[in-house]
């Protein structure tokens, strides 16, 4: 048996509310999200089904690099091949497209190992989680994605507070006098939950003292994620020496390699996994990673669809994650384009059908299927 073609499926699946982060939309009413779905087909005709969620305003890999990069690079690494060798396929990728100073597109790579993921569970009848050794979470809780104004954000944040969510990730955009209001809105709208306030990368080193003046009385704000940019690890250093806040790091860590500087660096208190960004293999590498250094963990996501949530399912429920994972396609996306996902309240149930242990609508996929001007 081995692996006979690849199809690769860009979509633009729309949202029912505004979501917005310091960099610009994720997406809107008006502004549907780009997905890129990949289905991986053996010659017996088993399938296999990623997921890549491009975001050009997060990092630098879009909808067309996306999908050029599968359909004519990497694709190469799979057709011929044996799918039970995801090691040996992830060390062709490699050498396909250079992962340079951490990842060579790194979203792409993703969805591979998420098809690949779902297929061998679906040729071994196993669900993903027990390729990883093994759920010991049942379910999965979910924080709320909070992003707006102060005018906007209370009246949906006592809404989700009413449906269970205990946990609430805070989009903040720079402005410390406006973020402050932000914080402060949301304190004063669910004073029993945990706050997660989440920069991408809006601030420096400097201009966040002034926020942290403002907010460190707050007790309940568990931390702030990446609140520089990418590369400014140095900054990271310096704001982790002098914050009593807990620093968080996402956008700048993609990898093992990436963890292992910021830990030298003394550059984080915590960091963010992503299936999006790392895909179940190079996550498992640096949970590894973290829990020998004693570094505690965070989960979140990147309003991916049915096939990327429920990956991230299966990957969490085999850790101990320090809050509920920020897993917020349900709360925006119209339609997750799977059947079989069961969600109560701010609890996922982890599935246990074989491979992903979703089914995938592709009726739906056809209606939001569209077409690239490349």
């Amino acid at each position: 048996m081995r692996i006979k073609e690849v199809e690769v499926i860009p979509l633009k699946i729309p949202f029912v509310r505004p979501f917005k982060i310091s960099r610009g939309y994720v997406g809107a009413p008006e502004k549907p999200g780009e997905h890129i779905y990949i289905k991986i087909v053996t010659s017996d005709g088993e399938v296999g089904w990623g997921e890549a969620r491009p975001m050009p305003t997060w990092m630098y890999e879009t909808m067309e690099s996306v999908y050029t990069t599968i359909r004519k690079y990497l694709s190469e690494a799979l057709v011929g091949e044996d799918p039970y060798n995801i090691i040996k396929i992830h060390r062709k990728m490699e050498k396909i497209i250079a992962p340079a100073v951490t990842i060579g597109q790194p979203f792409a790579k993703s969805a591979v190992d998420i098809a690949l993921h779902d297929l061998v569970g679906k040729l071994m009848g196993a669900p993903i989680h027990r390729l990883l050794g093994g759920k010991i979470h049942d379910y999965v809780e979910l924080s709320a994605l909070i992003s707006g104004t102060p005018d906007t954000i209370a009246d949906y944040a006592r809404e989700l507070w009413g449906k269970g969510y205990r946990c609430f990730k805070l989009k903040i955009m720079g402005d410390v006098e406006e973020d402050y209001k932000l914080v402060k809105t949301l304190n004063e709208a669910v004073p029993e939950g945990l706050i997660w306030l989440d920069a991408n990368q809006a601030y420096t080193s400097y201009s966040l003292r002034l926020l942290l003046r403002k907010i460190s009385s707050m007790e309940n704000i568990i931390c702030i994620e990446q609140p520089v940019p990418t590369f400014d690890f140095h900054g990271l250093s310096r704001i982790v020496e002098k914050s009593a806040i807990p620093i968080a790091v996402d956008e700048s860590l993609f990898s093992h390699y990436d963890l292992i500087k910021l830990i030298s660096m003394n550059a984080l208190d915590l960091l963010v996994l992503k299936v999006a960004k790392s895909g179940i293999r190079t996550s498992l590498k640096i949970y590894a990673l973290a829990e020998a250094a004693g570094i505690s963990c965070m989960g979140s996501g990147m309003t991916e669809s049915g096939v990327g949530f429920t990956a991230a399912l299966h990957l969490f429920s085999t850790m101990d994650l320090v809050a509920p994972a920020d897993l917020n396609g349900p709360q925006f996306l119209k339609d997750m384009l799977v059947k079989g996902l069961v969600i109560e309240g701010a609890r996922a149930k982890v599935p246990d059908r074989p491979g992903l242990g979703v089914e995938i609508d592709e009726r739906k996929l056809e209606e939001y299927r569209v077409k690239l001007r490349l």
